[in-house]
């Protein structure tokens, strides 16, 4: 005699593996690509329009609105590239990339008050700064971070 679950156990089943799913911590290098990596360029041709999009796509106006964030335009290998041959250090952990990227800088306006976040968007070419580990960028850091001596 063969013995069946009940829909009760497969639903709870189901519930802990949906639960475990969504309890596993978003990793650096997984952080790093959801908010600053963008290799589809959702295409918006208006910056300003783009960031609004993309800031609430990528959930980074959940529970504040995010003052200042760069998305980097390009193939993630090419970014991924910038911790080893395509990237000079420069201290502690930060590389910063030997050729500049399409990147857009999004900042808050003054018409920004959570949750209604509103930004302005800037289009630009530059080289980028991002703090790398085991080889990964795990965070993207101002220009300034890398620039001087």
């Amino acid at each position: 005699m063969k013995k069946r679950m009940g829909p009760g156990l497969l639903l709870l089943i189901f519930l802990l593996l949906a639960y475990m799913a969504m309890a596993r911590r978003e990793m650096p290098y997984e952080k790093f690509q959801r908010q600053h990596v963008d290799t589809s360029r959702s295409w918006e041709p208006d910056p300003n329009r783009y960031c609004n999009l993309m800031m609430l796509r990528r959930n980074m106006t959940v529970s504040s609105c995010k003052e200042l964030n760069s998305f980097v335009h390009g193939v993630l290998a090419g970014v991924v590239a910038i911790c080893s041959s395509e990237g000079t250090w420069h201290h502690g952990n930060f590389y910063y990339s030997n050729s500049p990227f399409p990147v857009t800088d999004c900042q808050t306006t003054g018409a920004s008050l959570w949750p209604r976040c509103i930004y302005r968007g800037v289009v630009s070419h530059k080289r980028i700064c991002v703090a790398c580990t085991n080889e990964q960028p795990v965070h993207y850091a101002l220009p300034s971070v890398c620039s001087g001596p």
